[in-house]
């Protein structure tokens, strides 16, 4: 890593509390070209003083390395999984039951859960822990609202069902909305955000991560997880074999031995 990208990464990090330096260095210099076109910036130099400069840009910053594009049911397949054979066999083991998702972004994942869980099983006590980064992700999740293109992947029926009008738009009805709970996290740095739980999701995240950062990451899903519980990652991603079984390599599910 050249010493201007490590000053802005070190920089960055001591003012945020992040540990950027743990992202693979080809991913944060992608991501930081790509906010240098948006102010037209040409060298690394220029922008870090613009940075050390604007401490708005730190959250600018962070913003375009937390990538945070998604949808409600993205890949729909896991979840019909997760409603079709986890979330029945969970509910044999125990009355209340606990989920996370890491990296929630926006928040229509950790919807997705509860709509799932409210759709398999409608007497069902439980909650989501939905987790990010990034707080203006965080505060889009909280208000819930979203448009007809987010939600492409439900049907009708469940549209009707799960949301209401806002204008143009569809805001999570508030029976949806109390099981869920936000909050800032660093999957990177800091400890699960909770313990005792069913299933984590966490998909298309640590695509981003260096291996260091991953084998962290899974430790401390495994640690957070109930015996038997599931990890659910995304298609493109892989864990290393060790205390999680594949449940299905097409799903990408895994439960802790």
């Amino acid at each position: 890593m050249d010493l201007i990208l490590r000053g802005i990464i070190n920089y960055v990090s001591k003012k945020s509390g992040l540990k950027l330096e743990r992202y693979r260095e080809s991913y944060l210099r992608r991501r930081l070209e790509l906010r240098m076109r948006c102010l037209g910036i040409d060298d690394l130099s220029t922008y870090f003083r613009y940075l050390k400069t604007n401490d708005a840009e730190i959250n600018e910053l962070l913003n375009v390395i937390a990538i945070n594009v998604t949808e409600f049911m993205r890949d729909i397949t896991p979840f019909e999984f997760f409603m079709k054979n986890i979330l029945p066999e969970l509910s044999m083991r125990r009355k209340t039951l606990r989920f996370w998702s890491a990296g929630c972004a926006n928040g229509e994942e950790a919807y997705s859960i509860a709509i799932a869980v409210l759709e398999t099983l409608p007497e069902c006590n439980f909650s989501v822990y939905a987790t990010d980064i990034d707080e203006d992700s965080l505060e889009k999740a909280k208000r819930g609202i979203y448009s007809r293109e987010q939600l492409k992947n439900l049907s009708g029926e469940l549209v009707e069902k799960y949301f209401e009008r806002v204008g143009d738009q569809f805001r999570v009805r508030d029976f949806v909305r109390r099981h869920v709970r936000f909050k800032r996290h660093d999957l990177t740095s800091e400890e699960p955000v909770t313990k005792f739980l069913d299933t984590i999701f966490c998909r298309n995240v640590m695509i981003y991560f260096t291996e260091e950062q991953k084998e962290k990451v899974i430790r401390d899903f495994y640690e957070a997880l109930n015996s038997g519980g599931y990890l659910i990652i995304g298609k493109s991603e892989s864990i290393p074999k060790g205390n999680f079984e594949c449940v299905s390599l097409t799903e990408k599910v895994y439960r802790k031995i």
